[in-house]
């Protein structure tokens, strides 16, 4: 009888660690998303270090509407890249990867300079959009992001109050706003989005 209940011991002690693995199933769509952070606006002449602290102002032309445009993915990127840099101060590469579940609407962040790595936000799917707002939370991702890269490259973030993205589900054009205290648009994100099936990406080493 003793013998019986170590052995269940042991088969649920092998079963929980087998979670985290059988755990990357649960996800029904893995997006790798690349393209471009920008920030600031551009100076009226020559650029001052005061210039960079201004919130972004989002107009309705910010962004070039490149959908018009019968070209390849890419060339409607360095369409939207070039007009978004003319209304900027700086701009950077970024990088998102999203694994989405429908069961409970959750989006993980598995890997991104933009957003901190294992964050998980909840995401609303339209017929045409999915749409992610993040908040960010006190846990440790989140202060060990406060430190990185982005931080880094555009000091005025660390006013940060959340992002908000889109991702267009016909075209996998990913756009996204990172927000300041007063709802004001701090910086865009524009990148372009590839969907990728488990067990598609370079297996882990370790």
């Amino acid at each position: 009888m003793r013998a019986g209940r170590c052995l269940g011991a042991l088969s649920a002690s092998l079963l929980s660690l087998g979670t985290a693995p059988a755990s990357a199933q649960i996800y029904h769509l893995y997006l790798q998303c690349q393209g471009h952070v920008f920030a600031g606006a551009p100076p009226a002449a020559a650029p001052t270090k005061g210039d960079l602290g201004q919130p972004l102002r989002v107009e309705a032309d910010f962004v070039a509407v490149a959908e018009k445009n019968d070209g390849s993915d890419d060339e409607n990127s360095k369409v939207r890249f070039v007009a978004l840099s003319k209304r900027s101060a700086k701009s950077g590469d970024a990088n998102l990867e999203l694994a989405l579940r429908d069961n409970n609407m959750t989006a993980l962040v598995q890997r991104s300079n933009v957003l901190p790595t294992g964050e998980r936000m909840k995401y609303a799917a339209t017929q045409t959009h999915y749409t992610v707002a993040f908040t960010p939370s006190t846990g440790q991702a989140t202060m060990d992001w406060r430190g990185s890269w982005l931080f880094s490259w555009h000091p005025p973030f660390q006013k940060l109050a959340g992002a908000r993205i889109s991702i267009d589900r016909q075209t996998g054009r990913l756009e996204g706003e990172i927000v300041g205290p007063a709802g004001e648009a701090m910086g865009l994100m524009d990148m372009q989005c590839e969907p990728k099936k488990a067990g598609e990406g370079p297996a882990p080493r370790f």
